[in-house]
């Protein structure tokens, strides 16, 4: 009773509890339909060949009615999920299914959206939480629907490239078996051995290619899957003149969005400078990496869509590469023009949080939220500038009228900050984004 219309006041949940619980089981029902294989193709392969179907709809019953009582909602429904099960015959192992599964249901979105899934690491931890392919299916469809079921606009394609992509990632880490983790090198060899295959017939030479790579740093192997080093690799060695900036954009993509690639000489600027002018052209930024090679440049990627979440139409990638162009040949910072608020955002107030999160790397994790306002990225990455702070990674998230950014970051020194410039750094966040 405590959930029956529950309202939750903010613009990322449109519907109250109990009305987001009943989409989201005939959502799940869905997916044993041929007509949703359109819109979500890897749950409808997935859903008919779940041995015990009946486990999720529980959990997906479950996995919202611990946001009527006090603590972590989680949590609590996991536990009167359990309660549930045991009251009514179902055995142990099929208790603890439904338990995992409401505990856990935001993890995959979480992990998807703000954390560097490429690092193997990252997927080693997520594999490990999860235990098993049996899990990782189930999870993977009770994700998948509670977006959908949360607001009709918050499902995209870059959002179902993100949740496909962690499956198979934590579906090989699983196959390998967890004694046996991925390791960096090994993604960097394998990564570089496919490129170099789709490379094989094109018109440069193994030295050319081999000269090019031999100035990028493991960590660009390490972030961008074979096709895309091809693509990269590719358009810088077409480029006529090295001393201007390159840009292309793809006019479709596997990654769920138009990719935006960049490759420059250095300035502390160009990042700053691309992302005030997609952000000026009316433009998402979903994800952010930022890899410096050995003699000087950077190699930008962004993925991007438009205000209603689709591809850009053709006649406006070709307009945004001749406007990266134009800006980033000037070197100059960029002039951050103050957008108008929307009219949805103006009614709420978002309180700034800056938390830097443990890691064994040689990088900071800080995590970002505050209000949702145009040009964001573009004052974070203008901040961080002015300190003389390197940005490497960045996974922007938007629920609802909050932000919450996730970034790597290291020294000038290419080390992680010292604590004191830890609390330095959160001081001039909050003071800069107060007005937010």
């Amino acid at each position: 009773s405590r959930i029956l219309g529950q309202m939750q006041f903010d613009l990322f949940h449109n519907y109250t509890v109990d009305e987001h619980t009943h989409r989201l089981v005939k959502i799940i029902d869905s997916f044993k339909r041929d007509e949703t294989k359109v819109t979500h193709p890897l749950c409808c392969e997935i859903y008919p060949r779940l041995e015990k179907p009946e486990l999720l709809l529980i959990a997906a019953i479950f996995h919202d009615i611990g946001k009527g009582q006090k603590g972590n909602h989680s949590e609590i429904g996991a536990i009167d999920a359990s309660a549930f099960c045991k009251k009514h015959g179902i055995n142990k192992a099929d208790r603890k299914m439904v338990s995992r599964l409401v505990k856990y249901h935001l993890l995959m979105s979480v992990t998807a959206q703000r954390r560097d899934i490429h690092d193997p690491e990252i997927i080693t931890e997520f594999a490990r939480t999860i235990g098993d392919q049996e899990h990782l299916n189930y999870l993977y469809c009770l994700t998948v629907a509670d977006i959908c079921a949360t607001n009709d606009s918050l499902w995209n394609n870059w959002k179902g490239s993100l949740l496909r992509e962690l499956y198979f990632l934590t579906q090989q880490a699983l196959r390998r078996g967890l004694e046996n983790p991925l390791d960096a090198k090994f993604r960097i060899r394998n990564n570089k051995d496919t490129a170099l295959a789709f490379l094989e017939n094109s018109r440069f030479s193994l030295e050319q290619i081999q000269a090019l790579w031999s100035t990028f740093r493991s960590e660009y192997f390490l972030r961008n899957d074979p096709s895309q080093i091809c693509w990269h690799t590719t358009g810088i060695l077409n480029h006529k003149d090295p001393t201007l900036p390159l840009v292309l954009i793809s006019q479709n993509s596997t990654r769920g969005g138009n990719e935006v690639f960049i490759y420059a000489k250095d300035n502390k600027h160009l990042f700053a400078s691309a992302v005030s002018t997609l952000g000026n052209k009316n433009l998402n930024i979903h994800d952010a990496k930022i890899t410096s090679s050995r003699n000087g440049y950077v190699l930008d990627s962004f993925v991007i869509l438009d205000q209603t979440g689709d591809f850009l139409a053709p006649d406006r990638v070709y307009a945004l590469q001749a406007a990266l162009e134009a800006v980033l040949k000037t070197g100059k910072a960029p002039i951050l023009r103050k957008q108008r608020i929307p009219r949805q955002i103006k009614p709420f107030s978002v309180k700034t949080q800056v938390t830097f999160l443990a890691t064994k790397k040689k990088r900071t994790f800080v995590e970002i939220i505050t209000l949702d306002t145009p040009g964001l990225l573009a004052r974070i990455s203008a901040i961080l500038s002015s300190e003389n702070i390197v940005l490497h990674n960045a996974k922007i998230s938007t629920i609802g009228e909050r932000a919450e950014d996730f970034f790597i970051i290291s020294g000038h020194n290419n080390q992680p900050l010292s604590p004191e410039q830890q609390a330095e750094l959160r001081h001039n966040l909050i003071t800069e984004l107060a007005d937010n």
